[in-house]
């Protein structure tokens, strides 16, 4: 009966899955190469645990990286089982620190911090330095040192030098890590202790000393869960491993799926050297390698694989396609910029509407994304930037520019009949930023700066905001709508609204950026209503089939090689394949080039069916095998 249940258990999988799902006890190590099937590996190794080891689902633990795969992992093993095992934890590490914690009362009177909060501490320690106009690439430089930093388990991290205050002469901002870098990490987390706040990587130190100093607490969480299975283990950090490692003790029922090649989180503390140090730390441990990729067409195996052979810092591989044939990778090299750009939105241009959302351009940085993504949005070719956006005409940052600028054009038209612009799109910009401005104001269909102000005839103050609008107002309608754009985001402050948003300011400050450019070449708000006029024309509901549908349009996607990790396309672009850009130009250890050349390989493994490398200028040397192999075919 046993193995009746068994062999329908894994009737479909490959030998090497079939040995990974059946594996009885003791810990395992999974290498498993892009598009290896490892969900479908680990729900049914899940299932065969309970079914055929008699395991109890409530001791069973999934441990990933992100909410969005713990969720698509725990939705596919409930489809898998019929709902059957509902008891089993899907979760990411930070949510079962959460739970430790929280189950050892460590969290008591201590919040954790808001994204908004982050960088308002993070701006008074650079005030602190005289640094007043740091950027969100520097934000994000010292985030990403300190969770480094949190995340090494080096004993001596805490331990930084002593330093001062910066004195009048050193300002220079590509000093600031290295002079001020001690000063602003000592002062962030004294601002975070004294407002009893907690960030992400302060749970994970919190969680290791509470499970080494509370053995009850430490012998409570390794009773709860005889099985624990980590998806993407590459991309843990050294602290995160130690505390995994304790909760497996003693019976180490540790089952870890990862891949070496992907490793590219080291900014976390993360590197492909966690994989051999499990092997190190489990002596035992058996070790299976799925060395075949269902995702991308052989060529695509073929060429990705030549690039990663070059690091010296892994596991030898011998990957193989189960999708053979396709067309070989092309590798295009451009004279400038330009070209390159025209040659991807031609490309796109050829690609029916309803394919586009199966088509992604993996750049390495936001900026390369964000400046691709203002030249699309001139050809007027739909995309998203990172997931989030769809086209942009549809986002609300477009929206309330556009509503600033046609009701400031209205304002100017009926100015001698004493009315202004609509009441929908002076409820769409009178809070933004926010002015206090109330509904209730607006008591018809055209909304006047004299009904406004008799109506907060008694309230001087809100007199001078209203003033001070339809002032601003009459500015932007004389203006041409690149600099009208400018004046909105600048001089009224819808800038300093965006910022002001808890979650994806950066994003919504680059779709702005993006719609300010695409009015670059426009002479006036007249030629600016006349473009939207025929682009709403072009999109109206006789054109589209329904309303809804136009919700729902396709788009490419616009992504970071970061951003990349985990997700798959038909037809993949990657551009700016050059020196400096990839490997980038701050990256001069062997490790760090090494993990550049990981992040090349994650990108070219989205692509299912093509791959089109693209360089302007001087090719990066990470190419420079991929030039004289037969999988590649170069267009010059």
């Amino acid at each position: 009966m046993k193995n009746n249940l068994c062999q329908q258990i894994t009737g479909e999988a490959s030998p090497a899955q079939k040995r990974a799902i059946i594996h009885a006890s003791g810990p395992m190590q999974v290498l498993a190469g892009p598009g290896a099937g490892k969900t479908y590996l680990m729900i049914r190794r899940i299932r065969h645990l309970i079914c055929h080891h008699g395991i109890s689902p409530d001791r069973i633990l999934v441990i990933t990286f992100t909410k969005a795969a713990a969720l698509e992992m725990k939705e596919r093993f409930a489809r898998l089982t019929m709902n059957g095992y509902s008891s089993v934890s899907f979760g990411t590490f930070h949510a079962v620190y959460y739970q430790i914690l929280r189950s050892g009362g460590k969290t008591r009177n201590w919040l954790l911090i808001s994204p908004k909060e982050k960088k308002e501490y993070m701006k008074h320690c650079l005030s602190m330095c005289r640094i007043e106009d740091a950027d969100d690439d520097t934000f994000g430089k010292l985030f990403h040192e300190m969770s480094r930093l949190k995340n090494s388990d080096d004993p001596q991290k805490q331990e930084l030098y002593s330093v001062g205050l910066p004195t009048e002469t050193d300002t220079e901002e590509d000093d600031l890590m290295e002079k001020y870098f001690p000063y602003i990490y000592e002062e962030y987390n004294r601002i975070m202790r004294e407002n009893r706040k907690l960030d992400f990587d302060d749970m994970i130190i919190l969680c290791d000393k509470a499970l080494a100093t509370d053995k009850d607490l430490l012998f409570c969480w390794q009773k709860r869960f005889s099985h624990i299975l980590v998806d993407e283990f590459q991309d843990i950090s050294p602290l995160q491993y130690k505390i995994l490692r304790n909760l497996a003790a003693p019976e180490n029922n540790l089952f870890i799926v990862g891949d070496d090649d992907q490793s590219i989180y080291g900014f976390r503390g993360a590197g492909p050297g966690i994989m051999k140090q499990f092997a190190r730390d489990y002596p035992t441990a058996e070790q299976i390698v799925l060395n075949k990729n269902y995702r991308c067409r052989e060529e695509i195996v073929r060429a990705s694989s030549l690039l990663i052979e070059d690091n010296r810092e892994r596991f030898a591989k011998n990957l193989q396609a189960e999708k053979q044939g396709g067309e070989k990778v092309k590798l295009h090299l451009f004279s400038s910029k330009e070209e390159e750009e025209g040659y991807i939105v031609e490309e796109l241009k050829k690609i029916k509407p309803e394919n586009l959302e199966k088509t992604a351009v993996i750049s390495r940085t936001n900026a390369q994304a964000a400046g691709l993504s203002k030249v699309l949005f001139r050809h007027g070719i739909p995309f998203h930037i990172q997931g989030k956006t769809g086209c942009l005409k549809e986002h609300p940052v477009s929206k309330d520019l556009s509503a600033y600028l046609r009701f400031a054009k209205q304002t100017a038209s009926h100015l001698a009949a004493g009315k202004a612009g609509t009441r929908e799109d002076f409820l769409r910009i009178m809070n933004k930023p926010c002015r206090y401005i109330h509904r209730e104001a607006l008591s018809s269909h055209i909304v006047s700066e004299s009904d406004l102000l008799e109506y907060y005839r008694d309230r001087p103050y809100m007199q001078k905001k209203i003033q001070k609008l339809f002032v601003d107002l009459k500015r932007i309608s004389t203006l041409r709508p690149y600099l009208a754009v400018d004046y909105i985001r600048k001089n009224i402050g819808y800038d300093s609204f965006l910022s002001e948003k808890k979650e994806g300011s950066e994003t919504w400050m680059e779709i702005a950026d993006c719609i300010q450019e695409s009015y670059r070449n426009l002479a006036s708000l007249d030629e600016w209503q006349s473009a939207e006029d025929e682009n709403e024309a072009a999109n109206s509901p006789q054109q589209r089939n329904t309303e809804d549908e136009s919700k729902k349009r396709n788009g490419v996607h616009l992504i970071t090689m970061h951003g990349s990790k985990g997700l798959e396309y038909d037809k993949v672009f990657i551009p700016d394949v050059n020196e400096k850009i990839i490997p980038h130009n701050k990256a001069v250890s062997a490790q760090q080039i090494e993990e550049e050349r990981r992040l090349l390989y994650v990108a070219m493994t989205r692509a299912k069916e093509q791959l089109e490398i693209l360089c302007s200028g001087r090719p990066s040397y990470f190419l420079d095998k991929l030039r004289s192999s037969n999988h590649v075919m170069i267009h010059p």
